[in-house]
């Protein structure tokens, strides 16, 4: 029975990576920077707004700090997989579109290596990046009084894959430090068209030059992480945690092909891309193991880190996060009084620069935990409505829903059965 788990284990982690070099967004913020940026978060914590470097649980992997690998269970293994699908509408001053996709998110597992030790692998999104729109207008030669129509066509597609491992240790029985060893990989893919016609002239000609950008990454990077933990009394608990994770080299490169007016062609290459420096820092309080309540805080320095080559072109971004869950009974004879009933909030800035403009976005997230029965494994299922920018002459709106759907497997594999 546990070796056709195994095999299901490592059949959906085949699938998992194919499905993860897939993009799983159609907003044209992508354009910029690395693309969308999709903060670490398995099921439970996405229903609760994204907290997660406070949080610690022994039936939840939580890959946001590393440290929490070692609150399992000493004869627990845990297994997480996710599905997602997202609906998206896009609007500006002048009108709307309406987009849909999914994915196969994430998978994870988690197991104890001793008493005070835990460990965690799994392979998620790091960023993801497509968009196909057009731009037009016209210009009217000062001068020469020839009008011109301009076509802009902008097209993308590709993302951000990492590959995580990761270790904790327990010390003083309030004390826990861990580690995430992480590998990123995958390309973005950027294309740009631009047809100019000269409407004033009888043939019409139209002129056209087209740019093709991609950009490859393949990069190592750690996170640490930090939690104190203590309990007071026999029903209060609190947790505060830590996340720091260094800017580093992306080992990346990029190839450009530029075909003008004389088909001149240009393959520059080069190394000129970093991820930034980021901090986080939360706190989650729980109440005789039916409540939770939690608050998070992270900063990413990527004004610092290199674009192009360049440093000051993206801005930094933080993120706060509010989020909580209430169960009933978690011991209760219906099955009611066992779900688990989660929401949560949060707002950041974007990293990316528009022109000057940079779009905040606010999320609000809800969701429910489904336990199985004979078993501690859970289905959570999470969803998320959105709103990135605002809609004008010069910036696109999203509002967007997000569903997610996961299975935790949390099965007893650690101990010789006696008859």
């Amino acid at each position: 029975m546990h070796n056709n788990r195994i095999v299901c284990a490592l059949a959906a982690v085949t699938i998992c990576i194919a499905s993860l070099a897939q993009n799983n967004t159609n907003s044209p913020y992508t354009r910029y920077g690395l693309g969308e940026i999709r903060d670490p978060g398995f099921g439970r914590s996405q229903a609760m707004g994204g907290i997660g470097y406070g949080v610690r649980d022994r039936m939840t992997i939580n890959p946001a700090n590393p440290a929490s690998y070692s609150a399992i269970d000493s004869m627990t293994f845990l297994f997480d997989f996710g599905i997602s699908g997202l609906t998206s509408r896009f609007s500006d001053a002048t009108g709307s579109k309406n987009t849909r996709n999914g994915n196969l998110d994430y998978l994870a597992l988690e197991i104890p290596l001793g008493k005070f030790l835990g460990a965690s692998v799994g392979i998620m999104p790091y960023s993801a990046s497509g968009y196909n729109y057009t731009v037009s207008g016209s210009e009217r030669l000062a001068g020469i009084g020839d009008t011109l129509n301009t076509t802009q066509n902008f097209s993308g597609k590709g993302g951000i894959t990492q590959l995580y491992g990761g270790l904790s240790v327990k010390l003083f029985n309030h004390v826990a430090l861990g580690v995430n060893a992480i590998y990123l990989f995958g390309s973005n893919e950027y294309d740009r068209t631009l047809s100019v016609t000269d409407i004033s002239d009888a043939t019409r000609t139209t002129h056209s030059t087209s740019e093709y950008i991609v950009i490859d990454v393949n990069s190592f990077n750690v996170r640490l992480g930090g939690q104190y933990f203590a309990n007071i009394g026999t029903k209060h608990a609190f947790t505060i945690g830590a996340m720091f994770e260094p800017k580093m080299n992306l080992h990346g490169s990029y190839n450009m092909l530029v075909l003008g007016l004389d088909s001149t062609i240009k393959s520059p290459t080069s190394h000129y891309f970093e991820t930034p420096m980021q901090i986080g820092a939360g706190v989650s309080y729980t109440y005789d193991k039916r409540l939770t309540v939690g608050a998070d805080f992270l900063m990413q320095q990527w004004a610092k880190a290199k674009y192009f080559g360049q440093t000051g072109v993206l801005n930094n971004r933080t993120k706060i996060s509010l989020g909580g869950e209430y169960i009933d009974n978690p011991f209760g004879k219906t099955y009611l009084q066992r779900m688990s009933f989660r929401a949560g909030a949060n707002y950041s800035n974007s990293y990316v620069n528009v022109n000057g403009y940079s779009p905040t976005q606010t999320a609000f997230t809800c969701g429910l935990g489904f336990p199985l029965r004979a078993s501690k494994s859970v289905i959570n299922t999470s969803f998320e409505y959105g709103i990135v920018g605002k809609a004008t002459t010069y910036s696109i709106r999203e509002n967007y829903f997000r569903f997610t759907l996961n299975l935790t497997l949390d099965e007893m594999w650690f101990f010789k059965r006696k008859l």
